[in-house]
Parts: C-alpha cells; structure tokens; sequence
C-alpha cells in the first residue's frame, strides 16, 4: 500500500499534467487537427481526477497542509480546463 505522501505526489503531478492539456489541445487545433473525440476522452479525465482530489481532501481532513495543496492544484486545473472549453464557443 502506498503511503499518502506517495498517493498525494502522484494525485498533485496527474493534476499539474492536466493543467497542461488545453495548450496541448490549441496546439493541435491551431494546426487543424480534429480534436473533438480528445476533448471528450479528456473531459471524463478531468472529472475523474476531480472526483479523486476530493476524495483525498475529504481523508486528509481540512488541517492537513496536504488538503490546501490538493485543492490549489483541482481549482488552477479546473479554471484552466473551462477557460479553454469556454473559448472554444
């Protein structure tokens, strides 16, 4: 079983990766690549990585200095995430 720190660094590095995939999705737009099943695929990731970072914060408790670096990392790649859906419109 892996320790929460491992667990956490892990969660952290998928969230800090995610954060990157709109860039990587304008990249290929911007270069006329049909994106549409991509975005579908990285949607569900997207909420499938949140659904995890809440369920850590939620094991962690809310005076783990753990939890707050967790949150920051959903909410920045979630802002990313929308921002880049809602320019697509």
């Amino acid at each position: 079983m892996m320790s929460t720190d491992d667990t956490t660094t892990r969660l952290l590095q998928a969230l800090s990766d995610a954060k990157t995939w709109p860039a990587r999705f304008k990249r290929e737009l911007d270069n006329g690549s049909k994106v549409s099943d991509g975005l579908r695929e990285a949607d569900k990731k997207i909420e499938a990585l949140e659904k995890r970072a809440k369920e850590a914060m939620k094991r962690l408790g809310c005076v783990n200095p753990q939890t707050r670096s967790i949150y920051h990392g959903m909410v920045d790649m979630l802002i990313n995430w929308y921002a880049f859906k809602d320019s697509l419109k």
